[in-house]
This record gives structure tokens, sequence and C-alpha cells, in this order.
């Protein structure tokens, strides 16, 4: 029973509520009528009936009774319940009769404006804005929506919305459609542009003000409607959307009338038929355009201009608002204060959409659609902190993270809103919101840290496949943890260290992150031990790009790496020695050894190895020796001491075992297997590269795998079994392609173009030296240039010795 009581009181309070507003509404067409002076007849039936209903005593009766009922307590209450609950169902169901009458506030006021405007006005000034003065980079888009307006113009209208984020060029395009010569020609003065900001409606709460702009449209031959804005009545509460919408199909269902809409979103309006093929959502305008824009506006452009307008994507408000600026202050002092503030430097003057990007990103942040769904916010600034966005694969493992959020709903709203874009498998925000939204959320620092923690020779296959698929998200929230004093260094550091193993493996050597971490420890005068570790694998990525640069003959570089590792070392030696760390102050001297072979300074690299082998030995430390071994057998082999470098591998093999190190166990089958090659020893060649193959696969190491698989290639080629030869070099461009590794790709195409010559397939020998030829030009390898460069040569003359005869 008192279930029953709470049911009726709660119930009572709803009706309360729907009687108060269409009370309301009651009030406001008795003072509607008195406004425009309406004569008898001028109401429509549903105004008649409605009024016949509801007299001011009836509804001050259904009040009291509903007041009472509400003021109905204890015993009373109990015996009263089923009689009170029935008159308040008896109730409801006569307002929601009216109210289905209604349909809808609107209804009201478009019949008064109606009204009074047939009276007075006969015929109604255009209300088109001028034409946009600086329109660029969307004469795609204009030209499909005057195809759209004209095609079939008299028996089916345009029905036109425009889409995309706040700030992106919407009003600015329609306006261009409004002014258009074709447009102007055909409708005249009967063009009309309709603005809606921020306020849904007019301050009394009624759509009277949109039909008294609009009221001569509806009467006239040929006219064309612009609403502008139309999100900020149509994003609203389900009750508001249906009441516009069924405005807006009113309007579209007049065949005289073409419609167009400008709204922030990726979503148009329900109950109106959309004509196709529909204008896409807008995109950004690209740098040509972009600059067209700055010039157009500061008169002048410069590197800096172009650094601006890229920062921010090209898009348009963006690039508007900073040459603006621009203007006052130079581009390159601009920049300056971007790298600092960002999106908060984009405005000039007042809090406006079109006058400060950070608000206009904050009405679509703080639209309805958003309010209502609070976790797509939260979802949003996740996202924002991801730089490669969220793959579709990784949904799952995400839901199971964020537990108590529907993802689904989320990220349907956030493209609802034009927030968040699906590009490929990739949910990503929009750049310049990210810009706005970017930062870090403490309930990923475990995600991320964990994966990049994980030993990528002892992950599974899914492990591997999520670690490679977050490789770019992980790199830059490792870049973020480290901007923010994460909590615990030393896991910071070793997650680090252990993720560059996996950027390795992919064939990416980029040092950033490692550079900033080095940076850091030394600024926050870490332990000693800590910045070691991170030098200790800095150094190796420091050679490999010098070793790019001796490839590309870019000696400015090298000398500036080579500078920059020596630096390394003796902070590196320096920390060693007063820890007296004998296994570090190894690796400072193997590092040195690298740096020396890698400039060719052969004696020295040899000093500096035998000095790290002699203090790893005293340290016990397995991995280092064999690593020095291993160093040893490369300057060997360089310098032709073919036999010195044998036994070197096979020490460094023999110590790698006992670590049981796998990929150094890769690594030193593979040295073993460039020197069976020089010595023409080729079954023992062929066994070491299988060998190395296997263990470089067992360690999920892509990169040496295409080394492997190369050196395969090459010995079949000697051993004239063009047929292995073809399928190791074809895995070898597979695998390069997939570790990002563009000399590695020229090298196997280069491979297959020898298969084909040897095959006397000439053409197909031409088209691989050519492609190897434009990967080395690519990033400026000149020392593999020449070589294709002379292969391409070769298979020409005798293609045209072939033609001769």
């Amino acid at each position: 029973m008192r279930d029953e009581v709470k049911q009726y009181k709660a119930e009572c309070e709803v009706v309360m509520q729907k009687l108060i507003r269409v009370a309301g509404l009651l009030v406001h067409v008795g003072r509607s009528c008195e406004t425009h002076k309406l004569k008898e007849g001028d109401l429509s039936p549903a105004c008649v009936i409605s009024s016949s209903l509801f007299k001011a005593s009836e509804l001050d009766g259904i009040k009291h009774v509903l007041g009472e009922c509400a003021k109905t307590k204890g015993a009373r209450s109990l015996l009263l319940r089923k009689d009170i609950l029935g008159k308040i169902k008896q109730y409801d169901a006569t307002l929601l009769n009216v109210v289905e009458v209604f349909q809808a506030e609107l209804l009201l006021d478009i019949r008064f404006a109606l009204i009074s405007e047939r009276r007075e006005v006969c015929r109604s000034t255009s209300l088109a804005p001028p034409s946009p003065q600086i329109f660029f980079g969307r004469d795609a888009e204009l030209a499909h929506i005057i195809h759209i307006i004209f095609t079939n113009i008299g028996s089916r209208p345009g029905r036109i919305a425009i889409l995309g984020p706040g700030g992106y060029g919407k009003t600015t395009l329609a306006n261009a459609v409004l002014s258009h010569d074709r447009v102007q020609e055909h409708f005249e003065d009967a063009r009309y542009f309709i603005s809606y900001l921020e306020d849904p409606w007019p301050r009394n709460g009624s759509p009277e003000s949109l039909w008294s702009q609009i009221h001569a449209a509806l009467n006239l031959k040929e006219t064309i409607l612009l609403f502008d804005n139309f999100e900020s009545p149509w994003d609203q509460s389900d009750e508001t959307k249906r009441s516009v919408e069924v405005l807006l199909s009113r309007i579209t269902s007049l065949r005289h009338v073409t419609v167009l809409v400008t709204m922030r979103g990726a979503e148009r309006p329900g109950q109106t038929e959309w004509t196709q093929p529909f204008l896409d959502p807008l995109g950004t305008i690209g740098l040509t355009a972009a600059k067209e824009i700055w010039r157009r506006i500061v008169g002048s452009y410069d590197d800096f201009s172009e650094k601006l307008i890229m920062a921010v994507d090209y898009v348009p408000l963006a690039v508007d608002l900073l040459a603006h600026l621009s203007q006052v202050t130079p581009p390159m002092l601009l920049w300056e204060e971007w790298n600092s503030r960002q999106t908060k430097l984009i405005g000039r003057g007042e809090m406006h959409r079109l006058s400060n990007m950070e608000y206009s990103i904050q009405l679509s942040i703080n639209s309805h659609r958003m309010t209502s769904n609070p976790d797509a916010k939260d979802l949003l600034g996740i996202l924002s902190m991801l730089l490669d966005g969220l793959h579709i694969k990784q949904l799952n493992r995400f839901k199971g993270i964020l537990v108590d959020m529907d993802m689904m709903s989320c990220l349907q709203v956030l493209r609802q809103c034009s927030l968040v874009n699906l590009i490929g498998d990739r949910y990503q925000p929009h750049p310049i919101i990210q810009l706005y939204l970017i930062h870090t959320q403490d309930i990923f620092e475990e995600f991320y840290i964990s994966l990049a923690c994980i030993d990528v020779q002892k992950a599974t296959p899914e492990a591997y496949a999520e670690m490679v698929l977050e490789v770019n998200n992980t790199k830059a929230m490792l870049s973020d943890f480290l901007k923010s004093n994460f909590a615990s260094q030393p896991r910071l550091v070793h997650a680090i260290v252990m993720f560059t193993e996996l950027c390795t493996n992919i064939g990416d050597f980029s040092s950033t992150l490692l550079d900033q971490s080095v940076k850091h420890l030394l600024a926050t005068k870490a332990d000693a031990p800590l910045l070691i570790q991170c030098l200790k694998v800095w150094e190796g990525y420091i050679m490999v790009q010098m070793t790019w640069n001796l490839q590309s003959r870019n000696f400015w570089k090298q000398k500036f790496l080579l500078n920059e590792a020596s630096i390394s070392y003796q902070k590196a030696l320096k920390l060693n020695q007063a820890s007296e760390d004998i296994t570090s102050q190894g690796v400072s001297h193997h590092g040195l050894g690298r740096t020396y072979a890698g400039l060719g300074m052969f004696t020295e690299a040899e000093i500096s190895y035998q000095k790290a082998l002699g203090l790893h030995k005293a340290a016990g430390d397995n991995i280092g020796q064999g690593n020095d071994y291993q160093g040893l057998g490369q300057i060997y082999q360089q310098q032709d001491k073919l036999y010195e470098a044998e036994a070197s591998y096979k020490k460094a093999l023999e110590f790698q075992k006992i670590a049981n190190h796998v990929i150094n166990q890769g690594s030193a089958h593979l040295g073993l297997g460039h020197i069976y090659k020089q010595l023409n020893r080729l079954d023992d060649a062929v066994a070491s590269y299988h060998k190395a193959l296997e263990l470089h696969m067992a360690a999920n190491n892509l990169y040496n795998q295409g080394i492997d698989h190369q050196g395969l290639g090459e010995i079949y080629l000697l051993m004239n079994k063009e047929n292995e030869a073809e399928i190791s070099f074809q895995k070898a461009l597979e695998l390069k392609k997939a570790a990002n590794d563009v000399v590695g790709q020229g090298i196997a195409l280069t491979g297959l173009g020898k298969v084909y010559m040897k095959r006397s397939q000439l053409k197909r020998a031409q088209g691989m030296f050519e492609e190897a030829l434009n990967l080395y030009t690519k990033v400026q390898a000149a020392a593999w240039e020449k070589e294709a460069k002379w292969y391409l040569d070769d298979v020409l003359a005798k293609l045209g010795r072939a033609a001769w005869k």
C-alpha cells in the first residue's frame, strides 16, 4: 500500500508539471491574440478546441485537486490511494489529448506570425548576406551544392545539409551559395539567411521570430532559405528536437522552396528527405588554400606562417584568426607563443564562435548531445592522448579498462558531434580538438606502462600484435609521462628501455624518446644506474643513425652524432667511475668502440672493445662479453680478417647461449653467415642464416628476419637456385616494408632484379632496379644509389643489344 502511495505522489508531480506547461501555453495564446489583434475566425480549429477545453476556472480546478492530492498524508493517503490515483490518470489523459491536438507550441506561433505578416507585408526584401571576399578551398563543395540546387528545381527543390565541425567554414560556404551568380539570377531577392547562434529560441521561449523572418518566403514561387547554425534549435531535448524536425519538414514539404541548413556535427535532422548524393561533412582545406587565405589577409607569407597553419591542421577559422593576429605580431613571435599556449592563442576580441577557436570548440563539447552523455567527454579526453587514435581491434581491450563506460554509445555521440572521425580502422579526434583537450589521464598510465614493459622476446603472438598496434600511442604516452614527473622513475626508464627493443624489432630507430629520457634524468639528477641504463640503449640508436648517414654521405650529420655519442659516453664514464660500476664502464667502452667502428677508425674501435671485454669479464657479465666479441667480429669482417671474425662470432655465440639471450644468438649466427658467404662456404652460410632466422622469429624481431632472408637470397643466387632466391628476396621485401626499412626494401628489390637478370627477364629486372633507385633517392642513400644505377645501366644496355639483334 505504501508503494501505491509513493506511486500516486510521483505521478501527481509529473501531471502537475504538464499542467503548468499547458497553462503557460494557453496564456501565451491569449497574449498573442491581443498582440496581433486577431479577429474571429483567425484562430485555427486547434486553438478553438483548446480554448473550450481549458478555461481558466477549469485549470484552477485541476490544479486545486492535484494540490490536495500532493498534500494528503498518513492514513488518509492509504485509504484514498486508489481514488486519487484514478483522478490523476484521468487528468493526465485529458492533458495528453490537448498536447496531441497542439502537437507542439510551434504551430501556434507559426499561425500568428503568418496572419499578422500577411496583413502588413506583401513582399519582403532579400536577407542574404554579401558574398565572402576571401573564399578558398571549397570549390568542389560549392559546385556540388549548385548542381543539386539546379537539378530538378521545378519538381524537387534541393534539401541540403552542410555539416562539419565548428570553425570549418560551413557558414562561409553557405554564403557563397546564396551569393553565387546562378542563385542570384534565379532567386533574385527571394534569398533568405536565418541565423541561430547560441540560443536555440528567442528569450520568450517560442519560435515566433523564425517564422516572422520566413513568412514571405513561404508565399513566393521560387525561394531559397538558409538556416545557419541549425544545431542550436535542433540539438535540444527529444521533445524540442521532434518539434523542430516537424517544423523543418513542413517547410521542406513546400515544392517551391529550396532549403539549406548549416549544422555542427555529422547527423542530418529527421523527417526531411535530404537530396542525394549527400554533401560529405566538411574537412580541412589543405595547404594551398590555407596559404591563399593567409596571403589575402596578411599580404606576406614565410616559413613561420606555414608552421602555424600546419600546426592547426588547416582549419579555416584557426587559419583566419592566426592570419589576423599576424597583421600586428610577426609570425615568428606567434610561433614561439604557439609552442607554449597552442589553442589558447587562437582568438581576437571577445569570446565568440567566430573570433575564438577555443570558444568554438567548447560549443561543440558542451552541446546537448554531449552533456546528455557525460562519459562521451571523458572518452574524448582519453582519445586526445592517443597519438594514433583507438584501433577498432582494441575496443574490447579498452572496454575492459573503462568498465563503467558505454564506449559504443560514447563513440556514436562523438561522431554525431563531429568531434571524432573514423579514419581507416582508427577512431581519432580532430587534431585541433586533440590539441585543446590533451592532458594526462591516470587511468591509462598502468595500461601503457605495462604494455611497454612486455619483453618482446617472450611476448605471445596476441600480445606482440597489440604492442605493434599501439606503438605510436605508447611512444606518445611515455613521452608525456616523462614531462609529468612520473611517480616511479625506475619503472618509467625500464618501460622506455623495453619499448625501444620493440621499436628496433619493427625498424623504428628514432632516438627522440631516448634523447628525452637522458635529458630528463640529467636535469633531475637521477641515480647513476638509471642514466647508464638509458645511455646503453641510446648509443645503439646513435650507431644505427650513423650507419644510415654514412650510406647517404651526410658527413655533417655523422660528425654531429659522433659528438653526441662522445659527450654521452664521457658523462657515463664519470658516473660509472664514481659509482665503481665496472659493468657499466664496460658498456661505455663498448659504445665508444661502436662509434669508432662506424667512422672506420678500426684500431681505436678494437682497443675500446678489448677494454670493454676485460671489464665485462671481471664483472662476470656474459651478455656484455658476448656483445664485445660481436663488435670485434664486425670490425675484423670490415677489414677482411675473416678467420679472426669467425672466431670472434663463435665466442660471442658461446656467451649469448650461456646468457640465453635469443636475439643476440641470432645476431651471432647472422655474422657467421656473412663470414661463410665471403669464404665461399655456401652450405655453412645457409645453415647459419636459417639458424639466425629461427632465433629472430622466436624473438619477434622483424628487422633482423628481413636481413636473414636477404642473406639466404644472396646465397641461393650464388648456388644458382633462382626459385629459392626469389622467394627469400620477396620475403625480405615484405619484412622490410613491415619494419619501415626503406634502404632494406631497396636491397631486397635489387636482389630480385638480379634473379630476373639471371633468368633473362630483363624488363622485370629493369622494374626492380628502378624501384630500388627511387627508394634510395628518397632517403638520400648515395652509396646504394650508385649500386642501383650500375645494375640499371647494365640491364638497359642488355635490353638495347637485344632490341638491336
